[in-house]
């Protein structure tokens, strides 16, 4: 039983527990029917003879035959009446008495009795064959007669008799109906299960149409709803890490790139520098003239400085979104870093103007915000040409910095927000940054889920740097 499916296992505990049902309420049928049918029949019977006897006392004489009559024929019985000086016998026995009686009268042999108030009901049976009877005896109170009756069980006989007849059949119907309830109980209680079974052999392959159908209100359609429910969860957390891994790799194939670009910028001054200073040690040549070279050699030392310190900004701008976050205003975070820029705007001749539009809060670590802010103006203003101009806009809950310059192509476009790329067109490689700016705000943007764009302007010939709050 134990490596039987659901199905036929229902099936059979079911059946079988029918079957023992049927069988055991017609055995009960068998055995108790006589018993009961026979205890009803006399319970009966005394009630009767107890009604013909007050019947006799309080009725007339002349009614007192109809009385009698009437019990006999009712009982098919024999009855013999005799009260004070009124005497009564009624013979509806003797005809089917006399084939086995030569002498026309029903011999009984008493088997019980059972006496109450006076009545006495015997079971008595014709030592010739033949039906058994009861003997009924009932004296009178006050001892004026008494009744007596002979009543055939013969009725009772036939009935229990035709009743434990059909019992077969009605065993054999009701064993049919016992096989077909249990296979529609079985099919109807297991079905659900096996669609439930289905359903999670598909979850189990990860199938993102897989369901469990629920037609039910019951724990079984409460079931199919929790395991849909949890398929769900389980689905959406599969996702959420499987873009939690895309994210994790990108940033490691990031970290890689970003290391490998940093271990170039930072060989190229460091050789300059430790090859100058090897020739000055060795005096060879135009190295003789110390102070000149020692010059250079600071001003590379500092640009090194100004690049491992962009570098860790860099870095620390991964966790922007850790940082402790405030309510400010865009236009004040704004105001604390213009300042510079217009001052070099209008010293390189540019023309600088601000539109802060209505004034809205957002919730962000302010200090990284202004950084970088702070970035967008710098390279603004880096690549903007004399006598071009930058416009800063706040429309909506938009940030917008355009300035005027040479418009980036595409393919430049792709790259712009990696680390240390700069575009070789429009700009002095030498005198420009290191390209680690774009960088910076990028990183800080996406650590704090702030959305943005870099491209063509449609105001002026010129780039667009939007950040969308």
């Amino acid at each position: 039983m134990k490596k039987l499916k659901i199905f036929p296992k229902t099936f059979l505990y079911t059946l079988s527990l029918m079957l023992i049902i049927v069988l055991l309420s017609h055995t009960l049928i068998y055995f108790l029917m006589p018993w009961a049918y026979n205890y009803q029949q006399e319970k009966a019977l005394e009630a009767d003879a107890a009604r013909l006897v007050e019947q006799i006392i309080t009725a007339p004489s002349e009614e007192r035959v109809n009385y009698v009559t009437s019990f006999a024929a009712k009982w098919s019985a024999n009855a013999n009446v005799v009260y004070d000086d009124f005497s009564y016998h009624v013979d509806l026995l003797k005809e089917e008495a006399a084939e086995s009686s030569p002498n026309g009268k029903v011999e009984v042999t008493v088997i019980a009795t059972a006496t109450e108030d006076g009545l006495k009901i015997s079971l008595a049976e014709n030592p010739l064959g033949g039906a058994d009877f009861f003997k009924v005896e009932q004296g009178f109170a006050d001892g004026a007669g008494s009744i007596t009756a002979v009543v055939s069980r013969q009725h009772i006989e036939d009935a229990v008799s035709a009743v434990l007849m059909i019992l077969p059949f009605t065993a054999i119907l009701c064993m049919i109906i016992s096989i077909l309830f249990a296979l529609a109980y079985s099919r109807m209680f297991t079905r659900p299960i096996q669609q439930i079974s289905a359903a999670t052999e598909q979850m189990r392959k990860l199938e993102p149409d897989a369901r469990c159908p629920n037609d039910t209100q019951d724990e079984m359609g409460m079931l199919a709803d929790n395991v849909n429910s949890l398929y769900q969860t389980l689905l959406s957390t599969i996702q959420t890490l499987e873009q939690e891994i895309e994210k994790v790799e990108a940033a490691d194939i990031q970290k890689t790139n970003f290391l490998r670009a940093v271990s170039h910028e930072l060989k190229t001054p460091v050789t300059a520098v430790s090859v100058m200073l090897e020739n000055m040690l060795l005096g060879i040549g135009r190295y003789k003239d110390r102070d000149t070279y020692l010059a250079r050699c600071k001003e590379l030392t500092d640009r090194l400085a100004q690049m491992i310190k962009e570098i860790l900004d860099a870095s620390r701008a991964e966790f922007a979104g850790e940082q402790e976050q405030t309510d400010f205003l865009i236009a004040d975070a704004l105001n604390a870093v213009i300042e510079p820029y217009q001052i070099i705007a209008k010293a390189k001749g540019i023309a600088f103007s601000v539109d802060a539009g209505e004034p809205f809060a957002v919730h962000f670590p302010q200090g990284m915000i202004e950084k970088a802010i702070s970035n967008i103006l710098a390279n603004a203003v880096s690549y903007t040409k004399p006598d071009g101009m930058i416009h800063i806009s706040c429309k909506g809950r938009q940030l917008v910095i355009e300035n005027e310059c040479t418009p980036i192509p595409p393919e430049h476009l792709t790259h712009i927000f990696e680390p240390f790329y700069r575009p070789d067109y429009g700009r002095d490689r030498a005198a420009g940054g290191n390209g680690l700016g774009l960088y910076l705000v990028a990183t800080i943007l996406k650590s704090l889920g702030i959305s943005y764009s870099f491209r063509p302007s449609e105001n002026i010939k010129g780039m667009s740097f939007q950040i969308i709050f």
